[in-house]
């Protein structure tokens, strides 16, 4: 974390925000996003290329909390890289402080801010996240934070992987559109904790309390906002509702009631934290100090000393909750799209060379990537689209014995070997330790059949782990010690 310094006067917050207050209302109007070219095919706009670009996100923001969420449900971080601003800006902006050497691996930078004058050298604004980077040039091409989800349901829909979630179905959008601007204008702690007078506060209160009333009532018959799927309008509200919980309350003045006094909000919000992307992008801790240590906000806090809220106490987070109940469809959290697009091919699985091509790219590419990262941020990317392969394969595994059938194919064989490998070495030499393969139900009987039918000797791997742990060179291995486990 970066730039801890001395309390400074509330002059700080409104130069800050200098270019939003609006100097008839005295209040703090929206951002303008300057950088606002779509993705698409035509000559104007964004094109849409693998490896191309860079989302950058600050775990603090919530629109770049809804930005990362919506890649990662959408698989869109195997083809688009995220980049990790620290939660303290400095006088001149968002710095990459958790990076080493405090510079973004990728961009090669040290402040978003060079990125935004890249894009446009005159550009004299305040540079925001979440933004998108074209990598070739460095520049900040997009930053309309509302609506970058949205670009990436639709405008990515070519890279989206297997099975996707559909946040975006069409027949809900108008209502989804109606739902986001509900939360984007009434669900909104700014207009307390930004307010510059009594009025504005007491207005921007009675609003967002109303508002959640609201919402509250709303999810007392449905699981979701639209019934028994996740949608883009779940993620919207969930940024916020987090963000109630651990700040707005305290820091805010939002106080009328806590989270936890709207049971409703209060279980879809736990249910939400618990499900993949919304748990892996919500960083607890560090939305808490940004609100709470941000040199700004402790101006407008009156933080003299710089002290951090003792609670919540966020072990209610993982309370269980009975919204299930609520649903139609108790096991399936989203509607799936239909495998299209530009991996359409790999996701037939409709013969064993089909079968192996799957495997190659969604398997053991990203544990080949994995090995080479030299940075969190690219690990993480290529675990997680790791995982989403084997869960995959794990659902497909509860239909059949094997991937195609019930005998034992060639893609069978690439697979049993992948996995006792990932088991045996990737684990631990890769740091890839989300799961064993045996974590998964269906793949553990896939394992054992396979086993039973071909009598497998497993010494071998650990002849290969040997060879392995004997790459390494005395930097990274400087002991030469070989761990001995998993037990055979």
């Amino acid at each position: 974390m970066s730039y801890i310094v001395p309390f400074q006067t509330i002059g700080l917050f409104e130069d800050t925000f200098r270019h939003q207050i609006n100097k008839k209302t005295g209040k703090i109007d929206d951002r303008e996003f300057v950088f606002n070219r779509h993705f698409g095919p035509g000559d104007n706009d964004l094109a849409i290329e693998s490896d191309r670009y860079r989302i950058i996100w600050m775990p603090g923001c919530p629109h770049s909390n809804k930005a990362v969420i919506t890649a990662r449900l959408l698989g869109l971080d195997r083809v688009i890289s995220i980049g990790e601003c620290g939660i303290l800006r400095d006088p001149r902006g968002w710095v990459f402080s958790e990076d080493l050497g405090e510079v973004d691996p990728v961009l090669k930078i040290h402040y978003l801010d060079d990125a935004y004058l890249k894009g446009d050298p005159n550009f004299t604004g305040r540079s925001t996240v979440p933004a998108i980077a074209d990598i070739k040039t460095g520049a900040i091409v997009q930053n309309e934070a509302w609506d970058i989800p949205k670009y990436l349901i639709v405008d990515w829909k070519q890279y989206h992987k297997e099975n996707a979630p559909d946040l975006y179905p069409v027949s809900l959008r108008e209502e989804i559109d109606e739902t986001i601007e509900f939360i984007k204008t009434k669900v909104n702690a700014y207009a307390c904790g930004f307010a510059l007078n009594q009025e504005q506060y007491d207005r921007g209160y009675e609003m967002f309390h109303n508002a959640l009333e609201e919402l509250e009532e709303r999810l007392s018959d449905k699981r979701f906002l639209h019934g028994d799927y996740i949608t883009l309008s779940d993620i919207h509200l969930y940024v916020a509702l987090i963000r109630f919980y651990i700040n707005y309350h305290l820091v805010f003045g939002v106080n009328k009631k806590r989270l936890q006094e709207y049971p409703n909000l209060w279980g879809y919000t736990r249910e939400l934290f618990k499900t993949d992307a919304f748990y892996e992008f919500t960083k607890l801790d560090e939305i808490k100090k940004h609100y709470q240590l941000s040199p700004h906000m402790r101006a407008k806090q009156g933080n003299v000393f710089g002290l951090v809220g003792t609670g919540p106490d966020l072990r209610e987070l993982f309370e269980a909750t009975d919204r299930k109940k609520l649903s139609n469809d108790e096991d399936n959290l989203y509607i799936y799209e239909q495998n299209t697009g530009f991996y359409s091919e790999y996701y037939s699985h409709k013969d064993v060379k089909t079968e192996i091509k799957y495997l190659n790219k969604f398997v053991l590419e990203p544990i080949k990537k994995a090995s080479e990262s030299t940075f969190q941020t690219d690990l993480n990317r290529w675990n997680a689209n790791l995982i989403d392969a084997l869960k995959q394969i794990d659902k497909r595994l509860d239909k059949s014995k094997y991937l195609l059938s019930d005998e034992i194919s060639d893609a069978d064989i690439l697979l049993y070997k992948t996995l006792k490998k990932l088991d045996y070495i990737y684990y631990h030499l890769l740091k890839l330790n989300s799961y064993k393969s045996y974590d998964f139900a269906n793949i553990k009987r896939f394992e054992e059949d396979y086993i039973s039918e071909k009598s497998d000797n497993l010494a071998d791997i650990i002849e290969e782990k040997e060879k392995e742990y004997s790459k390494l060179d005395e930097i990274r291995n400087p002991y030469g010690i070989i761990f001995r486990g998993p037990e055979i």
